[in-house]
């Protein structure tokens, strides 16, 4: 059953793209959509319990509104302490960098996280090293760097593990 939901999704997007229901370009549709699709069951193994537990889609649909939410108030957040950092620039002398250990499952959870990061203007990453587990991030106050630590895994954790895991 994913296989067909995995070639109808990739189907229709393939046709939303050419804006086309020409009988022919969904054939193309479906042949490609397939391809990749058994490509992708390919490459991820043949043995379903060695693949670790993924959640549902609905679950991960389910934490959509609490990500986008808590990213605005996390941009709003971040707005509100640069036009304070703007206006009164000594109360934070120690910009800097900050290494954060994470342990993403996948690439598009690191590169969600990093988008997520960098939308609030009080931070931005520098570099996400997959080999050692870290996201290189600058910050406005690296003054305390274990509460950016703490402060950015509890973000991850309660707001974006749920959609990206």
């Amino acid at each position: 059953m994913g296989l067909v939901l995995r070639v109808l999704g990739l189907t229709a997007v393939y046709l939303l793209v050419l804006t086309s229901l020409a009988p022919g370009d969904v054939l193309v549709g479906l042949v490609l959509s397939t391809a990749v699709a058994l490509a992708v069951r390919r490459l991820e193994g043949r043995d379903p319990s060695a693949q670790p537990v993924r959640p549902s889609v609905a679950s991960r649909l389910a934490g959509v509104p609490a990500l986008v939410l808590g990213t605005v108030v996390d941009v709003a957040a971040g707005t509100v302490e640069v036009v304070r950092y703007c206006l009164a620039p000594q109360r934070w002398p120690h910009a800097g960098v900050v290494t954060v250990p994470v342990d993403l499952g996948s690439p598009s959870s690191a590169a969600a996280w990093a988008v997520r990061v960098g939308i609030a203007p009080d931070s931005i990453v520098v570099d996400v090293d997959g080999e050692r587990g870290e996201l290189l991030l600058h910050v406005r106050d690296a003054s305390d760097p274990d509460a950016v630590r703490a402060a950015q895994l509890d973000s991850y954790r309660r707001r974006q593990q749920r959609v990206f895991p």
